[in-house]
Protein backbone atom coordinates (compact mmCIF):
# COMPACT_ATOMS: atom_id res chain seq x y z
CA UNK A 1 0.00 0.00 0.00
CA UNK A 2 1.41 3.48 -0.90
CA UNK A 3 1.04 6.94 1.11
CA UNK A 4 -0.57 8.30 -2.43
CA UNK A 5 -3.35 5.17 -2.46
CA UNK A 6 -4.58 6.43 0.84
CA UNK A 7 -4.63 10.23 0.41
CA UNK A 8 -7.06 12.41 -1.86
CA UNK A 9 -6.51 16.14 -2.76
CA UNK A 10 -9.02 17.24 -0.82
CA UNK A 11 -7.31 15.91 2.39
CA UNK A 12 -4.97 18.36 2.23
CA UNK A 13 -4.48 21.62 3.56
CA UNK A 14 -1.60 23.76 2.25
CA UNK A 15 -1.51 25.90 5.58
CA UNK A 16 -3.07 24.16 8.36
CA UNK A 17 -3.80 26.41 11.18
CA UNK A 18 -3.90 26.09 15.25
CA UNK A 19 -2.00 27.73 18.17
CA UNK A 20 -1.27 24.07 19.50
CA UNK A 21 -1.58 20.05 19.39
CA UNK A 22 -5.07 20.03 20.10
CA UNK A 23 -6.44 22.84 18.03
CA UNK A 24 -4.30 21.38 14.49
CA UNK A 25 -5.79 17.91 15.43
CA UNK A 26 -8.91 19.36 15.31
CA UNK A 27 -8.59 21.33 12.24
CA UNK A 28 -7.06 18.21 10.32
CA UNK A 29 -9.82 15.80 11.44
CA UNK A 30 -12.02 18.84 10.05
CA UNK A 31 -9.97 18.80 6.45
CA UNK A 32 -10.76 14.81 6.73
CA UNK A 33 -14.86 15.45 7.51
CA UNK A 34 -14.87 17.69 4.49
CA UNK A 35 -14.85 14.89 2.40
CA UNK A 36 -15.47 11.61 4.45
CA UNK A 37 -18.67 12.07 6.99
CA UNK A 38 -18.33 10.68 9.86
CA UNK A 39 -21.04 9.52 12.98
CA UNK A 40 -18.51 11.08 15.72
CA UNK A 41 -15.26 13.46 14.78
CA UNK A 42 -15.48 13.91 18.80
CA UNK A 43 -14.48 10.43 19.17
CA UNK A 44 -11.45 11.00 16.41
CA UNK A 45 -10.00 13.76 18.11
CA UNK A 46 -10.29 12.44 21.31
CA UNK A 47 -8.58 8.79 20.27
CA UNK A 48 -5.77 11.52 18.91
CA UNK A 49 -5.44 13.28 22.28
CA UNK A 50 -5.43 10.10 24.00
CA UNK A 51 -2.44 8.86 21.43
CA UNK A 52 -0.45 11.59 22.30
CA UNK A 53 -0.51 11.28 25.79
CA UNK A 54 1.14 7.27 25.57
CA UNK A 55 4.08 9.79 23.70
CA UNK A 56 4.45 12.31 21.07
CA UNK A 57 3.58 11.75 17.39
CA UNK A 58 6.10 14.62 16.41
CA UNK A 59 8.49 12.63 15.35
CA UNK A 60 11.06 15.70 14.77
CA UNK A 61 12.91 17.20 12.13
CA UNK A 62 9.54 19.25 11.58
CA UNK A 63 7.34 16.31 10.79
CA UNK A 64 4.18 15.15 13.25
CA UNK A 65 2.62 11.68 12.33
CA UNK A 66 -0.63 11.92 14.37
CA UNK A 67 -2.88 8.15 14.24
CA UNK A 68 -5.54 6.27 15.20
CA UNK A 69 -7.76 3.43 14.62
CA UNK A 70 -11.16 4.01 14.71
CA UNK A 71 -14.53 2.11 13.47
CA UNK A 72 -15.93 4.55 11.23
CA UNK A 73 -13.76 4.17 8.16
CA UNK A 74 -13.31 0.76 5.97
CA UNK A 75 -9.54 1.62 4.78
CA UNK A 76 -6.89 4.04 5.84
CA UNK A 77 -7.28 7.76 5.23
CA UNK A 78 -4.33 10.02 5.44
CA UNK A 79 -4.55 13.84 5.95
CA UNK A 80 -1.72 16.10 5.04
CA UNK A 81 -1.73 19.42 6.01
CA UNK A 82 1.17 22.35 5.98
CA UNK A 83 2.40 24.71 8.00
CA UNK A 84 5.15 27.31 7.13
CA UNK A 85 5.19 29.06 10.38
CA UNK A 86 5.38 25.55 12.62
CA UNK A 87 3.26 24.86 15.66
CA UNK A 88 4.33 23.39 18.73
CA UNK A 89 3.75 19.65 18.59
CA UNK A 90 5.97 18.71 21.61
CA UNK A 91 8.03 17.10 19.07
CA UNK A 92 10.63 14.93 20.11
CA UNK A 93 13.49 17.44 19.12
CA UNK A 94 10.88 20.07 20.72
CA UNK A 95 10.77 22.08 17.85
CA UNK A 96 7.78 23.18 15.66
CA UNK A 97 6.14 20.95 13.26
CA UNK A 98 5.65 22.09 9.94
CA UNK A 99 4.31 18.81 7.79
CA UNK A 100 1.58 16.71 9.54
CA UNK A 101 0.60 13.42 8.10
CA UNK A 102 -2.66 12.36 10.03
CA UNK A 103 -3.61 8.57 9.80
CA UNK A 104 -6.59 7.24 10.64
CA UNK A 105 -6.90 3.72 9.80
CA UNK A 106 -9.97 0.80 10.44
CA UNK A 107 -10.23 -0.88 13.97
CA UNK A 108 -9.42 -4.12 11.86
CA UNK A 109 -6.29 -2.78 10.80
CA UNK A 110 -3.57 -4.89 12.33
CA UNK A 111 -0.39 -3.34 10.87
CA UNK A 112 -1.50 -1.62 7.12
CA UNK A 113 -1.20 1.57 9.62
CA UNK A 114 2.25 0.82 10.95
CA UNK A 115 3.52 -0.20 7.22
CA UNK A 116 1.70 3.20 6.37
CA UNK A 117 3.51 5.32 8.99
CA UNK A 118 6.85 3.66 7.92
CA UNK A 119 6.23 4.79 4.58
CA UNK A 120 5.91 8.58 5.66
CA UNK A 121 8.98 8.42 7.53
CA UNK A 122 11.09 7.75 4.74
CA UNK A 123 9.42 9.91 2.63
CA UNK A 124 10.36 12.82 4.79
CA UNK A 125 13.51 11.53 6.19
CA UNK A 126 15.73 13.73 3.74
CA UNK A 127 15.38 17.42 4.28
CA UNK A 128 15.16 18.55 0.61
CA UNK A 129 11.93 16.25 0.55
CA UNK A 130 10.50 18.22 3.72
CA UNK A 131 11.66 21.82 2.18
CA UNK A 132 9.92 21.03 -1.18
CA UNK A 133 6.57 19.72 0.17
CA UNK A 134 6.18 23.63 1.90
CA UNK A 135 7.31 25.25 -1.04
CA UNK A 136 4.40 23.51 -3.06
CA UNK A 137 1.43 25.71 -3.99
CA UNK A 138 -1.11 23.64 -4.80
CA UNK A 139 -2.85 19.99 -3.66
CA UNK A 140 -2.75 18.13 -6.90
CA UNK A 141 0.84 19.43 -7.12
CA UNK A 142 1.49 17.82 -3.25
CA UNK A 143 -0.08 14.76 -4.60
CA UNK A 144 2.14 15.01 -8.04
CA UNK A 145 4.85 15.25 -5.81
CA UNK A 146 4.48 12.55 -3.50
CA UNK A 147 3.57 9.60 -6.23
CA UNK A 148 7.27 10.97 -7.61
CA UNK A 149 8.58 10.36 -4.35
CA UNK A 150 7.00 6.99 -3.56
CA UNK A 151 8.23 5.54 -6.98
CA UNK A 152 12.09 7.05 -6.38
CA UNK A 153 12.09 4.84 -2.88
CA UNK A 154 10.17 1.40 -4.62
Amino acid sequence: MEISNCLSESDISLEVDGRDKPEILKNLVDVFTKSTPLDNKTEVLNLLLEREKLKTTGIGSGVAIPHCKISQVDRIHIIVGLSKKGIDFNSLDNNPAHLFFLIIAPESSSSGHLKICAKVVRLVRDAKVREELLAIPTAEGVMTYIREKESALN
